[in-house]
């Protein structure tokens, strides 16, 4: 644990990690005596980080004081795509008629860095999953839409962009990355409608990965209750190398401290 992360910051990660990593699989408790013990943690502690990663989208609070991992359905995920696409397509649009120059040069260069350097490096991996959602992020920005933020963090929950980007093999993220450089030029050139539709083809190229992935965890036979344990930094899928990563803001470009409910933000 470095200096700058704190126990509950590692907690936080770890638990995600094995949410992602589907050593903690949907369904499962998560017992918050169990973590308490684990981490050598403060139960008041453990709740507020399993208060977080609820609100982000890994768990699902069971009662008044249970917590599960989340379980999506494909539904679900269907519905939130599509709202996905109608609204960041409208961003889009927008930020063609409204960006300044500035912001269109902002847009450019975050284009062009994000393109993954190597699949064996979870640091670079990291690195575009981050860039990838500061993008979006900046193209809502400069649509001026106003509720934009609100929606967003409703639409695209932490949990499912994580889930977007552990989904993607090599190919689809270097077609994110000329999609993103493509949605940037049509912004660049004023041409809303180009831009929507583009923003658009972007969001759905991941969706049938997304739901094969939550469909082979519905697969996996798992106990009731999970067995909470401590992760090495790293986990390797289809050749890719994964890392516990950094806690990232939302979609709405806000990170929730760890005990303070999003309603309770001003």
């Amino acid at each position: 644990m470095t200096k700058a992360q704190s126990l509950s910051e590692l907690m936080f990660l770890e638990i995600r990690f094995g949410v992602l990593s589907a050593r903690y699989l949907p369904g499962q408790l998560i017992a918050k005596a169990d973590v308490a013990e684990v981490y050598a943690s403060r139960p008041v502690a453990v709740a507020e980080v399993l208060g977080a990663l609820t609100h982000e989208g890994y768990l699902t609070r069971q009662g008044r004081s249970e917590f599960v991992v989340r379980t999506w359905g494909r539904e679900e995920v269907e519905d939130l795509f599509e709202m996905r696409a109608n609204f960041e397509g409208l961003a889009a649009y927008r930020a063609a008629e409204r960006a300044t120059a500035a912001e269109i040069s902002l847009l450019a260069a975050l284009a062009a860095e994000a393109r993954e350097l190597s699949p064996g490096d979870p640091d670079a991996l990291e690195r575009v999953v981050l860039e990838n959602l500061r993008f979006h992020i900046e193209v809502m920005r400069m649509s001026r839409i106003t509720q934009m933020p609100d929606m967003a963090r409703m639409v695209l929950p932490n949990a499912l962009h994580r889930r977007i980007a552990w989904s993607q093999r090599a190919d689809d993220a270097e077609e994110s990355f000329r999609m993103h450089q493509k949605i940037a030029s049509a912004i660049g050139d004023r041409s809303a409608s180009m831009a929507r539709l583009l923003m658009r083809e972007d969001i759905y190229s991941s969706r049938e990965s997304v739901l094969a992935a939550i469909e082979a965890l519905a697969g996996h036979e798992a106990g009731d209750v999970a067995t909470i344990v401590r992760f090495a930094p790293t986990f390797e899928l289809d050749g890719r190398v994964y890392g516990q990563g950094t806690r990232e803001a939302g979609a709405d470009g806000r990170v929730i401290p760890f005990g303070v409910p999003a309603a309770n933000l001003k």
